[in-house]
């Protein structure tokens, strides 16, 4: 079902009231008996600020697709990894775009 080439974004579930969002886009290079290799980029939430930042290196996880702690989207084939951003603009929305104008909207709690 998933081939290598396949764009993801990977979310942490929140669990308890103070974990904050984590999240990481990447494309797929390797995926079996449900493990997947993912290599982009990790986003995390400032406590001080409330805005994602994006780390700075890209970075290789292995991730479980059958893990109940995450929650896994099939982003377009045309996103570019290296170009995304989450942008919090002035409506409050927290959307994950890149430069080829693909729009994600991650707001949960509006």
């Amino acid at each position: 079902m998933l081939e290598p080439g396949t764009k993801l974004l990977v979310c942490h579930r929140e669990l308890f009231a103070e974990d904050w969002p984590r999240l990481f886009v990447g494309e797929l290079t390797a995926f079996e008996h449900s493990l997947a290799r993912v290599h982009g980029y990790s986003f995390t939430r400032d406590p001080n600020t409330g805005f994602f930042e994006r780390k700075d290196e890209p970075r290789t996880k292995v991730v479980s697709l059958s893990s109940g702690a995450l929650i896994v989207y099939e982003l377009p084939a045309t996103v570019v990894v290296e170009d995304v951003e989450i942008d919090h603009g002035y409506t409050k929305r927290v959307v994950l775009r890149d430069s080829t104008g693909f729009r994600m909207d991650l707001s949960s709690r509006t």
